[in-house]
């Protein structure tokens, strides 16, 4: 399954989050940053949920990797290169003028997984 989310990603995906797959294949919890909550998708489903929410149209530069649980994409901002920092966009109206910035890369993304947010 991951090798054919890096075959159908269409970009380089970073080693990190390949890495989690691999242990975990997708997973949800707290989130020490806002939004508070993380749903990562599994391998398989990746390249088809970004088809189906027209994330390349509706956002371009974007890839998502899973959600908020919520009304909130999580996703690699590839536009200023590697490594992809972390965004947070709305499911309904997504675009890229509304993306909210949630870690500068998956590993400081990881680092705060299962940590209680704080507002």
């Amino acid at each position: 399954m991951i090798a054919g989310l890096v075959r159908g990603a269409g970009i380089p995906l970073p080693p990190e989050y390949l890495a989690f797959l691999r242990e975990s294949s997708g997973g949800e919890g707290e989130l020490g940053v806002q939004p508070g909550w993380f749903v990562i998708w599994p391998a398989g489903e990746v390249v088809d949920l970004n088809q189906e929410y027209e994330v390349a149209a509706n956002a371009p530069g974007f890839f998502g990797f899973g959600s908020s649980g919520g009304g909130d994409l999580l996703a690699f901002d590839t536009r200023g290169g590697q490594p992809y920092s972390v965004a947070a966009l709305p499911f309904i109206g997504m675009s890229v003028k509304h993306a909210l910035p949630v870690a500068v890369s998956f590993a400081s993304f990881e680092a705060v997984m299962g940590k209680e947010w704080a507002e």
